[in-house]
């Protein structure tokens, strides 16, 4: 016969929520990924950003410190109205990530979505991670009102479709660039590989995702040899936020699609900034010319993903991409700091949300409708 305390420990088990990061529910997991970053990747980050000040330093003493401060002082004031255009490029890209979720998740609220947005993203900009330290960091700001796995599997999807509407962003951009003649031929072919080479990657991504990527994934480490009890028992947790996934992809093809125009219009308002830009420093001023610059600098900034900030790479992207356009480096330089000082205004305020909604904070009791959620894959959102 088991005894009184047995009993309720069994009883408690039994009631006790499914999780796909068991009954704990995801605290312990993400407990232990903020520790690892900020114990394991500190040294890497601080090394990673390093070189980035060596670029920047040397960048500023080749083209010349004293061109770059003439042109800043030309935009004067004038820069605080780049605000609100990052500001209107982010409102798409969080309106993308809102498209794809249900109704329970649209319950959220656009503004507590916002501030997980950028809490996220602010950590994306300074951890070395190819942009994707802040993603599982969004859904575990809204376990309060939205179960883990729901919002893990929002973001994942929204990943994607923010990755495939910058390959057709690219792509117009890329277009225009050769149809334009806005490039030297060396330049294009460079920028035509690159990113060619970036949609095959992207595409097998998403191939992948459809059919189940973090099973997929974890089974894989299981077959190293090393963990192997730990990486299976986390790739049958996994299994179901694979289901998640892969039932969205069978039935929210339209919310998809939302998210993915979205997206687009996201990239392209940062073409629209550029625009504005390139008129407050005195040049010639045309749409393919903006969108062209602002297409192979996205092109170039993810090639420097291991720099915190992508400091020093991309300034000197864009730099490379203003001078095969026939322009001065110095104006190049100017053109990437102006840009770079509205990315800071928004990182300050996605860390002020950050502290906010403290990520440390003890998580409540999984709910009933939780538990149901977690066993839906549903066709109307994630």
């Amino acid at each position: 016969m088991l005894s009184y305390n047995q009993s309720r420990e069994k009883r408690q088990n039994q009631a006790a929520p499914a999780s796909c990061f068991g009954r704990d529910g995801p605290a312990p997991f993400i407990h232990g990924w903020v520790s690892h970053m900020l114990s394991k990747t500190v040294r890497t980050n601080l090394a990673s950003l390093g070189v980035g000040l060596v670029l920047f330093a040397g960048l500023l003493y080749w083209v010349r410190a004293s061109s770059v401060v003439d042109h800043l002082r030309q935009v004067g004031p004038w820069i605080i109205a780049l605000i609100p255009f990052y500001g209107i490029g982010q409102l798409f890209f969080i309106l993308a990530w809102r498209a794809l979720l249900d109704e329970q998740g649209r319950a959220v609220g656009l503004w507590k979505l916002s501030k997980a947005y950028l809490a996220g993203d602010a950590v994306n900009y300074v951890v070395v991670s190819g942009n994707l330290a802040g993603e599982p960091l969004k859904a575990h700001l809204l376990r309060d009102m939205l179960p883990f796995v729901k919002g893990l599997s929002s973001v994942t999807v929204n990943k994607l479709s923010e990755a495939l509407s910058m390959i057709a962003f690219q792509a117009v951009g890329i277009f225009l660039a050769i149809a334009f003649n806005l490039l030297t031929t060396e330049m294009a072919w460079g920028s035509l590989l690159v990113f060619v080479l970036m949609s095959v990657a992207i595409f097998l991504f998403f191939w992948r995702q459809k059919k189940g990527l973090f099973g997929w994934v974890f089974r894989g480490l299981s077959r190293i040899g090393i963990a192997r009890a730990f990486f299976e028992r986390i790739a049958q947790k996994a299994q179901r936020l694979d289901d998640q996934i892969s039932g969205f992809h069978l039935g929210g093809g339209h919310q998809f699609r939302v998210s993915l125009v979205l997206n687009f219009c996201g990239w392209a308002v940062g073409a629209v900034e550029g625009y504005f830009l390139l008129k407050l420093l005195g040049l010639e001023a045309t749409i393919p010319k903006a969108w062209s610059i602002e297409a192979i600098t996205v092109l170039a900034n993810n090639l420097f993903f291991f720099i915190p900030a992508r400091l020093g790479g991309s300034d000197g992207g864009k730099v490379v991409v203003f001078l095969a356009m026939g322009m001065s480096s110095a104006l190049g330089l100017s053109f990437g700091l102006l840009r770079r000082a509205r990315e800071f205004v928004f990182a300050a305020l996605g860390f002020l949300f950050l502290v906010q909604l403290n990520p440390f904070r003890q998580r409540p009791a999984q709910s009933i409708l939780e538990q149901k959620s977690l066993q839906q894959t549903g066709t109307s959102g994630i």
